[in-house]
């Protein structure tokens, strides 16, 4: 691609965080199954972190990739198109941080949701937020400390109050709303929280994969 420059190629990670460490590079292309340090492992060393693709047979790491802000996930064998889109999502995320300004040291707080349960009003955190339940009327929120609440809400409406605080909970059922940030993982019809199985209905299983960026 005329736009690609190859700065170089490594054949192992250290090899890799050296001439990261010592050139200015926009884009790296990497594989995750590597001797001594893999792929993942290797982006959370870079204190000097350019833009990752990952480019792997393995499909297991896909959600633990999108934590680390990959800019895309290819799956080995892709075809050249599959490439060429994931170049120009990096392309363009590149211009968007040349013209944006400087970032501020601070972080904003995380927004909290009030939940009435049982009479009481309880702060939450949405990231705290392990899945919730449809019980007819009801919303069954469990955090990941174990804590419960049953908000006088039906699911469809808390998912909507959620969306507007968080985009970390994705519905999955008509029955389950689940935090992307606890997923361990997905089976054909099941998404796992730990130990814990939640099914995966047909109807939402694109929308939930496209969203970790698991659908090309």
């Amino acid at each position: 691609m005329p736009n690609l420059v190859c700065s170089g190629a490594c054949k192992n990670a250290s090899e890799a965080i050296e001439q990261i460490s010592r050139e200015d590079i926009d884009i790296v292309f990497l594989d995750i199954n590597m001797p001594n340090i893999n792929g993942i492992s290797m982006v959370k060393i870079l204190s000097k972190r350019p833009l990752i693709i990952f480019t792997t047979a393995y499909s297991d790491y896909a959600i633990e990739s999108y934590e680390l802000h990959a800019v895309d996930y290819l799956l080995k064998p892709f075809l050249f198109e599959r490439f060429a889109k994931a170049v120009v999502k990096a392309m363009e995320r590149l211009r968007n941080a040349a013209s944006l300004p400087p970032i501020s040291d601070s972080i904003a707080p995380e927004s909290t949701l009030f939940i009435k349960s049982n009479g009481e009003i309880f702060p939450v955190l949405p990231s705290d937020i392990l899945y919730c339940e449809a019980m007819k009327n009801y919303t069954k929120v469990t955090l990941k400390n174990g804590k419960t609440y049953y908000p006088l809400t039906p699911l469809s409406k808390f998912e909507e109050e959620l969306n507007e605080l968080t985009a970390n909970c994705l519905r999955v059922h008509r029955s389950f709303i689940i935090s992307k940030k606890y997923v361990t993982a997905i089976g054909a019809n099941y998404v796992l929280l730990d130990t814990l199985k939640i099914p995966i209905g047909s109807q939402y299983k694109d929308a939930f994969l496209s969203k970790l960026g698991m659908l090309n």
